[in-house]
């Protein structure tokens, strides 16, 4: 993967330019584009004096405002992995939130019994190894979101917590293969996990 490095990409501020230092080097931005689009689209709504609305792109989301039905926070539900999109393992109450959703359940490639996600390993070129089966980042900032998602993803459970541990104002919840739900401190008194859904809160074990 000798073309995979964010450190090839230079960037010219005053002249508005990207450069890329290596031959047949690519930029792909799908992993935040749906960020992006419902960060713009958010700030059309703002300016026409939208005070309340849901922007769903599909495991994007973002809550503008409060509901109209409480006049309180949106209750947000979290995609089951195993489920069709729609079903949620739990929710949790936020408003003018994005909540972003990564995970290895809707695009795929089965090869006999081996399931091919597709998130990608940057330094391997395969689907990452780990015991995740989805992660949700809960941030203001949509684009964030998008990045932190993957990024999160990438770094696996433990690892993976403690990195939106040390970020301000993020938060997210882990869904495991042994369907285990772990949730990081901002969330602990607001998730709710229901009772139905087959799944076991669970804790990360302290050293």
């Amino acid at each position: 993967m000798p073309l995979v490095n964010y450190r090839n990409v230079k960037f010219n501020d005053a002249k508005c330019t990207v450069y890329l230092t290596k031959k047949n080097m690519k930029l792909d931005l799908g992993g935040i584009a749906k960020g992006y689009i419902t960060d713009q689209v958010k700030k059309v709504l703002v300016k026409d004096g939208v005070t309340s609305a849901i922007i769903d792109l599909g495991g994007n989301v973002y809550v503008l405002g409060p509901s109209p039905t409480n006049h309180s926070n949106w209750t947000v539900g979290i995609q089951d992995p195993k489920k069709s999109r729609g079903t949620a393992i739990g929710s949790i109450p936020e408003m003018n939130k994005t909540i972003v959703t990564s995970g290895i359940y809707e695009r795929y490639l089965k090869v006999g019994k081996t399931v091919y996600s597709h998130l990608m390993d940057p330094k391997t070129g395969y689907p990452f190894q780990n015991n995740l089966m989805g992660v949700s980042i809960v941030t203001k900032n949509l684009v964030d979101g998008d990045a932190l998602s993957t990024a999160t993803f990438d770094k696996g459970l433990e690892k993976g917590y403690q990195y939106i541990e040390q970020k301000r104002g993020t938060d997210a919840i882990f869904i495991t293969k042994d369907k285990k739900v772990y949730v990081t401190s901002g969330l602990k008194n607001k998730f709710k996990l229901f009772k139905d859904s087959g799944y076991k809160l669970a804790q990360i074990k302290t050293r």
